[in-house]
């Protein structure tokens, strides 16, 4: 017997799509591609349905959607080191670009590069933690699935 979901054709793409199964047939793992781009879309890596986080960066226990354990998957440090790099490699050139031009003066630049730090790490950090903890989900389904 298929279980069936009400489903959003038009807002589904082929990495959220939900997977509908049989109650006899195993439970399928998604490709990396696919359970790393739903982490970065902070979505449940294993059906790409429920949401991944509860606030900005709270972790939840488990799926909405598939009931799938999340909460025991520790990120810890991975997504701020993530968040750090991506950032300072997206604010030094900028930096070095306005510096090159002399477009601002010290204090404007200084409130620029301050603000662009804020803003990427603000949208960085969580879509890091969605993409470790996917990333993560992933290692432990296949060494449990050998």
């Amino acid at each position: 017997m298929l279980i069936f979901r009400k489903i959003n054709i038009k807002a589904m793409t082929h990495i959220d799509a939900p997977s509908v199964k049989t109650q006899n047939e195993p439970d399928v793992i998604p490709s990396a591609k696919t359970a790393l781009l739903r982490g970065l879309r902070l979505r449940c890596p294993h059906c790409g349905g429920g949401k991944l986080l509860r606030g900005y960066i709270s972790q939840r226990a488990t799926c909405s959607a598939c009931n799938e354990e999340l909460g025991s998957i520790r990120a810890d440090d991975a997504p701020p080191w993530l968040t750090i790099l991506l950032t300072g490699h997206l604010v030094v050139p900028l930096l070095f670009e306005l510096m090159k031009h002399d477009v601002f003066s010290t204090k404007a630049m200084i409130a620029v590069s301050l603000a662009f730090s804020l803003l990427c790490a603000a949208v960085i950090l969580p879509r890091a933690k969605g993409v470790f903890i996917a990333a993560l989900w992933l290692i432990r389904r296949n060494k449990y699935a050998e």
